[in-house]
């Protein structure tokens, strides 16, 4: 007979035999036993927790002729069926390879058939979340209301990728990660039936690299008994998982609560050259570092048993909890670091430095800082410096003055830029006077950056301005929606805050809704490049994007319309009269030489032509 994997033949046969899940187990035992079976029921959790195997048993229990308090008997015909897999009534589908609609509508169509053998037709459906959209749409309307005598069992490690349409038609049940201590227990027990000898210490290395997986524990147990035949030992599991050996991992520990990196290092360097890995020593690290912080406030008496080298508790008795917290923190930045380098080992190796440097607290921060100390002012020093407080006082007072009589001006983009540099020639002619670092008023600097930008985009709103046509403005209004379908997802959010309000022939204003987002774009050239390029493809007609604040636009506005107000109404006026002369020409009848002509031609001179 074909050899055959410790977690296919060790898989549980029954409720009871599912390490790990008692909960789970029992709600579904008692849930047989009452009859109060639902149509369809979710299985959720990591890899390897007992999804599958619950299932099956569930299903195997539902048929069974001879139930045991709501477990399967595993003698009656259906039961043997059921485990050696030609239950024709449990059909197993795996949906990573059977994703379609057509496979589903097939499942939709052969439900209405009664079972032929047991009690229950039950659809064990793994790995869902795999199933496309239309497939879970042909489900959705079966899977609520199916036949009485159909069950659906839905497992997947993956919930969050499930519809909720489909989650709220079932009962669901979140499978946990299985405890160090069960999956140990668990090993010992098949181990002992294969009549295998084993070290706790590499059991325990097992249940580590495991992660809560049983399946994986078992593979990793198999993987072992392949290298050594005979027996399972500590050396040999380290080697196969790549772990590190646990005194090394706290002779590590000790020298960085010691301060000592150097002596962290060379263990580490030894750790890599018999085979562990970065991230296996910074797990072991985290993972100890905890024990040690629970065993010195907790007391937890089970975990300093688990110590391997001498005095470990008494060496760590006095470590102060800030110590492993900074330890821990740095110990995750250094896991998350190696997920984007090749260079595995750098990370582990600054990870060592950092860790090994003292920590200082607020206290110890308060004791070595010194407070500076004050000296006496003397009379004279105190006069001087209130005399020039008040000078300075008197500056800034009349800085103020001037900024307020410039912006209480009409502005115009002529002479916008004439009365800054006004303003500067002033505050040169000012009297020198000492400067310090408390002069520099914020408040002038950003009234002077803002008044730039607005002046560097004036001249060219006026310009639009004065060409724009509705036309132009209609034609890049009705392509607005069409660029909303063609820019990404990040850059859709540009066109939220964008509006254009005027258009010339070859220019389009656009104003911002966000000061800030003005800025972001005006400097973003190739996203204005793009803008301009999708407006020139959807209008066939070129246009530039003039970006003006929506705070300054009406302001900008309102200027033109002021300055140019009688160019405007000539120009109303003039397309007013063209307007009425068209209307007069269109009045008037023409003489059509062309019908007079033909006229003279039937009836010769006889025709009389009048107006």
């Amino acid at each position: 007979m074909a050899y055959q994997a410790l977690y296919r033949k060790w898989r549980p046969r029954t409720f009871d035999s599912v390490v790990g899940q008692e909960a789970i187990t029992d709600t579904l035992k008692n849930a047989i036993k009452r009859g109060t079976i639902s149509h369809a029921f979710l299985f959720a959790g990591p890899r390897g927790t007992g999804k599958t195997s619950c299932a099956k048993i569930f299903a195997k229990a539902l048929n069974c002729t001879n139930l045991q308090d709501g477990e399967p008997c595993n003698e009656c015909e259906n039961c043997l069926a059921a485990d050696a897999g030609s239950m024709p009534d449990i059909m197993e589908i795996d949906a990573a390879s059977n994703n379609g609609v057509d496979e589903i509508r097939d499942i939709r169509d052969k439900v209405k058939y009664a079972p032929t053998q047991g009690k229950y037709k039950v659809y064990i459906i793994d790995e869902v979340h795999m199933l496309s959209i239309g497939a879970f749409n042909a489900l959705l309307k079966t899977l609520e209301e199916p036949p009485e005598h159909v069950v659906f069992i839905l497992a997947t490690t993956e919930l969050q990728k499930v519809p909720a349409t489909i989650i709220s038609r079932t009962q669901r049940y979140n499978f946990k990660r299985i405890s160090k201590s069960d999956l140990e227990k668990r090993m010992e027990y098949i181990l002992d039936q294969e009549k295998i000898a084993y070290e706790d210490k590499a059991l325990a290395v097992i249940a580590q690299v495991a992660d809560g997986g049983m399946r994986d524990a078992l593979s990793i147990l198999d993987q072992l008994l392949s290298y050594e035949k005979g027996n399972i030992n500590y050396d040999d599991a380290l080697q196969i998982t790549g772990f590190a050996a646990r005194e090394k991992i706290e002779t590590i520990l000790l020298s960085l609560l010691n301060e000592d990196a150097g002596n962290a290092l060379i263990q580490t360097q030894s750790a890599l050259a018999d085979g562990a890995s970065s991230k296996n020593i910074l797990d072991e690290l985290i993972d100890l570092a905890t024990n040690a912080l629970m065993v010195n406030k907790a007391n937890d008496r089970e975990n300093s048993s688990s110590f391997l080298t001498k005095d470990f508790a008494e060496k760590i008795k006095e470590v102060p909890s800030e110590r492993y917290f900074n330890l821990i923190k740095l110990a995750n930045n250094a896991l998350n670091d190696l997920r984007y380098t090749n260079q595995q080992q750098i990370p582990l190796e600054v990870f060592l430095v950092a860790a090994s440097q003292k920590v200082n607290n607020s206290n110890e921060i308060s004791k070595t800082v010194k407070a500076p100390e004050v000296q006496p002012v003397s009379a004279s020093a105190n006069t001087d410096l209130q005399a020039e407080v008040a000078a300075l006082k008197k500056q800034v007072i009349d800085l103020t003055r001037q900024v307020s009589s410039l912006s209480s001006r009409p502005v115009s983009h002529s002479s916008q830029p004439n009365m800054i540099f006004h303003m500067d020639n002033e505050e040169k002619k000012a009297p020198a006077r000492k400067q310090t670092k408390i002069i520099q008023p914020e408040p002038r600097k950003t009234v002077k950056k803002v008044k730039k930008t607005t002046e560097q985009n004036r001249k060219q709103v006026y310009h639009v301005l004065e060409n724009a046509t509705k036309q132009d403005l209609v034609a890049i209004k009705d392509v607005w929606p069409d660029l909303k379908s063609v820019l990404e997802v990040s850059e859709k959010a540009l066109l939220d805050v964008l509006e254009p309000v005027a258009a010339s022939p070859d220019q389009v204003v656009m104003k911002c809704k966000y000061t800030l987002w003005f800025e972001k774009a005006s400097s973003d050239s190739d996203l204005l490049a793009k803008l301009t390029g999708y407006i020139e493809k959807f209008t066939k007609h070129s246009y530039d994007i003039v970006l003006v604040p929506d705070n300054d636009w009406m302001a900008v506005r309102n200027e033109f319309v002021q300055s140019h107000k009688a160019e405007l109404l000539a120009k109303k006026k003039q397309k007013i009269e063209a307007i009425q002369e068209e209307k007069t020409e269109s009045e008037e009848p023409k003489d059509d030489p062309e019908v007079i002509n033909k006229a003279k031609a039937l009836f010769g001179d006889t025709v009389n032509i009048k107006d």
